[in-house]
């Protein structure tokens, strides 16, 4: 998993333990966090989040 994380960009690797670490509780407003930590709209932060998890799952298994 690790070799994986760390091909990942810092934005991308911010934006998937901001959604899935340890600290986020489910519906506790991450998105918000996210977009304003990158001054974009909540359904950018989304957009964003789907791309970095695409990314991390071609890393970890390939294309396919």
């Amino acid at each position: 998993f690790l070799p994986a994380w760390e091909e990942l960009s810092e934005a991308e690797r911010y934006v998937l333990e901001a959604f899935y670490g340890e600290a986020n509780e489910y519906g506790g407003g991450v998105i918000y966090t996210i977009a304003e930590h990158f001054h974009i709209e909540q359904s950018s932060a989304y957009n964003k989040k789907n791309r970095a998890l695409q990314h991390l799952t071609v890393l970890l298994f390939g294309k396919g």
